[in-house]
C-alpha cells in the first residue's frame, strides 16, 4: 500500500474528497483485511458509532468474495489511506464528522498505524499492541473487531468528559 501510494495509483483525490450522506451507507456490509489491527479495528467502530450503527463485517483479503460489500482499509478502494490520511481519517473527512473526540482518536490512530508521530499521539500504541497480542493468541477477526470496538468506546468516553 506504501509503494502504490507512492506512486500515486491508489483511488484519484477528486473521488476521495467528495462529502457523503451517512444516511446512504445505512445497513452495510463493510469488508476488510483479516486479522485486523489498529487502523481496521478504529474504522469500524467509527463506522458503527457514526455511520452506520447496523454495519456488519465481513474479512477477506480480495473483495471479489463480497461484491456488495464496501471494503476498507485495503489497496486500492474508496475508503482506505489517501495522501498521508489514515482510513479512519479518511472515513472522518468523507463523512463530515466534526465529533471532537473521534477527531483526537482519528490522530492517535494515525500516527500508531503509519508511526510517523505526525501529530505526537503514542495513546493508541498500547492498543495496537493488544489487538496484535489478540491475534497471536488466536482470537477471531470478529473477536479482535469486538473487543477492540469495547476499548474505543472507552476511550471515546473518556475524551468526552475532557
Amino acid at each position: 500500500m506504501v509503494l502504490k501510494r507512492a506512486q500515486g495509483l491508489l483511488v484519484p483525490r477528486t473521488k476521495a474528497g467528495a462529502r457523503l450522506n451517512a444516511k446512504n451507507y445505512a445497513g452495510k456490509t463493510w469488508l476488510t483485511r483479516p486479522r485486523p489491527e489498529i487502523d481496521r479495528v478504529g474504522s469500524a467502530w467509527l463506522i458503527r458509532k457514526f455511520i452506520d450503527a447496523d454495519a456488519k463485517f465481513v474479512f477477506a483479503s480480495s473483495p471479489a468474495k463480497y461484491r456488495d460489500a464496501l471494503p476498507f482499509d485495503m489497496a486500492d478502494v474508496e475508503f482506505t489511506h489517501h495522501g498521508d490520511d489514515c482510513t479512519f481519517e479518511t472515513l472522518i473527512k468523507r463523512f463530515g464528522i466534526e465529533d471532537g473526540a473521534a477527531q483526537k482518536i482519528g490522530e492517535m490512530i494515525h500516527d500508531a498505524d503509519l508511526e510517523d508521530d505526525k501529530f505526537h499521539r503514542a495513546d493508541c500504541i498500547g492498543i495496537d499492541h493488544t489487538l496484535k497480542g489478540w491475534a497471536k493468541l488466536g482470537l477471531s477477526d470478529e473477536e479482535i473487531l469486538e473487543k477492540g470496538s469495547e476499548c474505543f468506546d472507552a476511550l471515546y468516553a473518556w475524551l468526552r468528559e475532557r
